[in-house]
């Protein structure tokens, strides 16, 4: 029997992860041949980190890294955990405590108002928090709550994130904290997203409580309080070292020089191995049976057919649709797939700004602020602006100030923000090429941050408009992803898989997941 030969399409986060996990799978000596394939110059999909010079007026230098895809992971992702002690990341890892004000301050701006507040963290700050209108109502009528409703993990029922926090919470809460926490995570429509495939943990919850997400939460609560460590043994089959020791009591970590170390990580590993070819710059064109039926052959933009016994699909759902749906140069299609067009997509715009030191802070301590929807739902004109990230409070020791030329250096270092906007609104207006907008987007994070003296001159600014690098599960998406699944198993064989964050989720931890169970899983 010839030895396995495996294509990996796409080269992003999900694609590299296959790859990887592929490649310790089978070994050199297994005499397996992996290719990845993908169309752009680099590997890595939307994580994409820069580190630049910055320099104020009066000589301050600092060195800062700017990100314009993901930022941040949590420690909960095993497959990423996994990825950061094989590949050797530890000296580079950089760690926020959940003591750390970034993890215990988060924000809202809520529209219309000045200034932002802050979400209360425990029942006692929520009786003093100007939110307690809303919070206070929400919790008592979901406390109270019991209904035969209940989205259960034997039932296919599917509902928005919106309709769900509603039915539990009421409006006001649904969408002044749901739509907010959409923004941040898929920056999207919360009366779009599906909550079985976005939040299945409230799914479980509210099983869990009879129909109660609150009562769910406290049962859980006790649940894991009463659990003997000595007793909860839990199979582990991922090789994590000494990295989730590490990780104890960690909010959230990134790496010295920013997400793209992950990636470029990866990336580095594969093209030192001696079995495995990645092919970047080459878009594929074509995606055919073999005469025998036996194998699947992938034909790039360049003309190179490449002929594999596995397959694995790490694109985007609407590239591979058009792949599919692209007339066959040779012999067969290996047939199409449904609900690859079922969801859309977020475009977003990312706005990297970096302010020189300044004498008093820019804003509070703490990871940033949300933006909820507008009461008046979105308007068709306007900023669009989702949220803010502190970076600098983020991630502290990411950036580094350099030695200066100036006599009397300033109180405080360079202050890095992030701003992202668009999604659900339409594009930005002014828009991002125009030369009123960033003006109007000081003006605008000056009122959120309840300034009255303007914000000082950004010392840079970097503007990046993304489009579509958010896929949005909208309701009923688990049960069409299990349909399309099934559709890959049955009409492609038991050799091929269809993967990526369109697929089974948008986090990093989800992508990397999703590789690593598509490479142990394909039938050899």
């Amino acid at each position: 029997m010839a030895s396995p030969s495996i294509a990996v399409l796409g080269g992003g986060i999900s694609g590299l992860s296959t790859a990887f996990h592929l490649a310790r799978r089978f070994p050199v000596h297994s005499g397996t041949r992996i290719t990845l394939v993908e169309s752009s110059e680099r590997l890595g999909g939307w994580m994409k980190s820069e580190r630049v010079a910055v320099k104020d007026s009066v000589g301050q230098e600092a060195n800062v890294v700017l990100e314009s895809g993901p930022r941040t992971l949590r420690p909960a992702s095993k497959a990423v955990l996994e990825l950061v002690h094989l590949l050797g990341l530890k000296s580079s890892l950089l760690t926020v405590p959940r003591s750390a004000p970034a993890a215990r301050n988060r924000f809202l701006h809520l529209p219309g108002t000045e200034g932002i507040v802050t979400i209360p963290g425990s029942p006692l700050l929520v009786l003093r928090s100007p939110l307690a209108k809303i919070l206070v109502p929400a919790v008592l009528k979901d406390a109270r709550k019991s209904t035969s409703v209940v989205l259960n993990n034997s039932s296919p029922d599917d509902e928005s994130v919106d309709a769900f926090l509603t039915r539990h919470f009421g409006v006001e809460f649904a969408r002044t904290f749901g739509s907010a926490l959409v923004h941040g995570i898929y920056a999207t429509d919360s009366r779009l997203l599906s909550i079985r495939s976005a939040f299945p943990v409230m799914c479980q919850l509210e099983e869990r409580g009879n129909g109660s997400l609150v009562r769910g939460a406290v049962m859980d609560m006790l649940r894991n309080s009463r659990k003997s460590k000595s007793t909860a043994v839990e199979e582990q089959p991922y090789e994590l070292g000494d990295i989730a020791e590490l990780m104890r009591d960690v909010s959230v970590f990134s790496f010295q020089d920013g997400m793209q170390t992950l990636s470029d990580s990866v990336a580095n590993q594969l093209q030192g191995l001696a079995h495995v070819e990645v092919m970047k710059g080459d878009r594929v064109v074509a995606l055919n049976k073999s005469k025998s039926g036996n194998e699947f052959e992938t034909i790039t933009e360049s003309g190179k057919r490449l002929l594999s016994s596995h397959i694995v699909s790490a694109m985007p759902l609407p590239h591979l649709h058009r792949l599919l749906s692209a007339p066959s140069v040779t012999h067969s299609s290996p047939g199409p797939l449904p609900h690859l067009l079922a969801n859309p997509s977020s475009s977003v715009t990312v706005v990297n700004l970096v302010f020189p030191p300044t004498p008093h802070p820019i804003h509070p301590d703490g990871f940033g602020y949300l933006i909820p929807r507008p009461s008046t739902d979105y308007p068709a004109s306007s900023l669009g602006m989702l949220g803010t990230v502190f970076d600098s409070c983020a991630l502290p020791t990411q950036d580094r100030l350099l030695p200066s030329s100036s006599t009397s250096p300033p109180s405080s270092g360079f202050t890095k923000l992030t701003v992202i906007l668009n999604g659900p609104y339409d594009a930005p207006s002014p828009a991002p090429s125009s030369p009123s907008f960033v003006q109007t987007l000081l003006d605008t994070l000056r009122r959120h941050l309840g300034r009255a003296e303007p914000l000082p001159e950004p010392s840079l600014v970097r503007i990046r408009e993304h489009r579509d690098c958010i896929p949005i599960p909208t309701v009923g998406h688990t049960a069409r992803m299990a349909e399309l699944t099934g559709a890959v198993r049955e009409r492609w064989g038991p050799n091929a898989a269809v993967i990526g964050a369109g697929v089974g989720g948008v986090s990093v931890g989800d992508c990397v997941e999703s590789g690593r169970r598509a490479a142990y899983a394909l039938r050899v």
